[in-house]
Protein backbone atom coordinates (compact mmCIF):
# COMPACT_ATOMS: atom_id res chain seq x y z
CA UNK A 1 0.00 0.00 0.00
CA UNK A 2 1.50 3.56 -0.97
CA UNK A 3 1.01 5.90 1.79
CA UNK A 4 0.12 9.28 0.17
CA UNK A 5 1.81 12.36 0.82
CA UNK A 6 1.47 15.09 3.26
CA UNK A 7 -0.10 18.36 2.45
CA UNK A 8 1.13 19.74 5.16
CA UNK A 9 4.58 19.04 4.53
CA UNK A 10 7.41 21.61 3.52
CA UNK A 11 10.86 21.25 2.10
CA UNK A 12 11.83 23.70 4.98
CA UNK A 13 10.79 20.62 7.67
CA UNK A 14 14.94 19.14 6.86
CA UNK A 15 16.44 22.88 7.50
CA UNK A 16 17.60 23.48 10.79
CA UNK A 17 17.85 27.05 10.62
CA UNK A 18 16.49 29.00 6.92
CA UNK A 19 16.32 32.27 5.71
CA UNK A 20 13.29 34.88 3.63
CA UNK A 21 15.20 33.49 0.70
CA UNK A 22 14.39 29.98 1.46
CA UNK A 23 10.95 30.68 2.43
CA UNK A 24 10.63 32.67 -1.25
CA UNK A 25 12.42 29.66 -3.13
CA UNK A 26 10.34 26.70 -1.35
CA UNK A 27 6.96 29.05 -2.01
CA UNK A 28 7.76 29.42 -5.86
CA UNK A 29 8.15 25.71 -6.29
CA UNK A 30 5.09 25.10 -4.73
CA UNK A 31 5.83 24.55 -1.17
CA UNK A 32 2.60 24.21 0.66
CA UNK A 33 3.44 25.90 3.54
CA UNK A 34 6.06 28.12 2.47
CA UNK A 35 3.15 29.74 0.04
CA UNK A 36 0.40 29.91 3.35
CA UNK A 37 3.39 32.07 4.88
CA UNK A 38 3.88 34.72 1.87
CA UNK A 39 -0.25 34.35 1.89
CA UNK A 40 -0.75 35.30 5.69
CA UNK A 41 2.06 38.11 5.00
CA UNK A 42 0.69 39.39 1.81
CA UNK A 43 -3.18 39.67 3.65
CA UNK A 44 -0.98 41.43 6.42
CA UNK A 45 0.92 43.75 4.45
CA UNK A 46 -2.43 44.94 2.57
CA UNK A 47 -4.45 45.68 5.90
CA UNK A 48 -1.57 47.95 7.19
CA UNK A 49 -1.62 49.30 3.72
CA UNK A 50 -5.15 49.82 3.56
CA UNK A 51 -4.77 51.90 7.01
CA UNK A 52 -2.38 54.28 5.50
CA UNK A 53 -4.12 54.50 2.04
CA UNK A 54 -7.49 55.51 4.45
CA UNK A 55 -5.22 58.05 6.31
CA UNK A 56 -2.49 59.85 4.10
CA UNK A 57 -4.07 59.14 0.59
CA UNK A 58 -0.97 58.60 -1.13
CA UNK A 59 -0.83 58.45 -5.22
CA UNK A 60 2.01 55.60 -4.85
CA UNK A 61 3.52 53.34 -1.99
CA UNK A 62 7.30 52.29 -2.84
CA UNK A 63 8.11 48.89 -0.65
CA UNK A 64 11.88 47.16 -1.08
CA UNK A 65 13.01 44.53 0.49
CA UNK A 66 11.61 41.42 0.33
CA UNK A 67 8.41 42.96 -1.34
CA UNK A 68 10.43 44.21 -4.33
CA UNK A 69 11.95 40.33 -4.75
CA UNK A 70 8.88 38.56 -4.42
CA UNK A 71 6.21 40.82 -6.46
CA UNK A 72 4.15 37.90 -7.76
CA UNK A 73 3.75 36.01 -4.54
CA UNK A 74 2.60 39.44 -2.91
CA UNK A 75 1.06 41.47 -4.88
CA UNK A 76 -2.51 39.94 -6.03
CA UNK A 77 -3.41 39.20 -2.33
CA UNK A 78 -2.34 42.97 -1.68
CA UNK A 79 -4.22 44.32 -4.19
CA UNK A 80 -7.14 42.35 -3.33
CA UNK A 81 -7.03 43.12 0.49
CA UNK A 82 -6.78 47.08 -0.52
CA UNK A 83 -9.73 46.72 -2.72
CA UNK A 84 -11.73 45.14 -0.12
CA UNK A 85 -10.25 47.01 3.36
CA UNK A 86 -9.28 50.73 2.29
CA UNK A 87 -11.72 53.59 0.78
CA UNK A 88 -12.22 52.68 -2.87
CA UNK A 89 -11.35 56.22 -4.05
CA UNK A 90 -8.11 56.57 -2.41
CA UNK A 91 -7.53 53.02 -3.01
CA UNK A 92 -7.92 53.37 -7.09
CA UNK A 93 -5.87 56.31 -6.86
CA UNK A 94 -2.76 54.62 -5.07
CA UNK A 95 -0.79 52.39 -6.97
CA UNK A 96 1.83 50.21 -5.28
CA UNK A 97 5.42 50.10 -6.10
CA UNK A 98 8.37 47.74 -6.07
CA UNK A 99 11.36 49.84 -5.24
CA UNK A 100 14.03 50.40 -7.66
CA UNK A 101 16.54 49.57 -4.99
CA UNK A 102 15.32 46.17 -4.50
CA UNK A 103 16.93 44.59 -1.79
CA UNK A 104 19.38 46.74 -1.73
CA UNK A 105 17.41 49.55 -0.37
CA UNK A 106 18.08 48.62 3.59
CA UNK A 107 21.86 48.85 2.63
CA UNK A 108 21.71 52.50 1.10
CA UNK A 109 19.88 53.43 4.01
CA UNK A 110 22.53 52.46 6.65
CA UNK A 111 24.93 53.90 4.35
CA UNK A 112 23.35 57.34 4.18
CA UNK A 113 22.92 57.37 8.14
CA UNK A 114 26.57 57.03 8.00
CA UNK A 115 27.49 59.81 5.85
Amino acid sequence: MMMKEDPRATVLDGYETFSAKDVSDAAKNGDVIAKEVYEVSAIRLGQGLSILVDILNPEAIVIGSIYSRDAALFADTVRDVLKKEALPGAVEACRILSAALGESIGDIAALSLVL
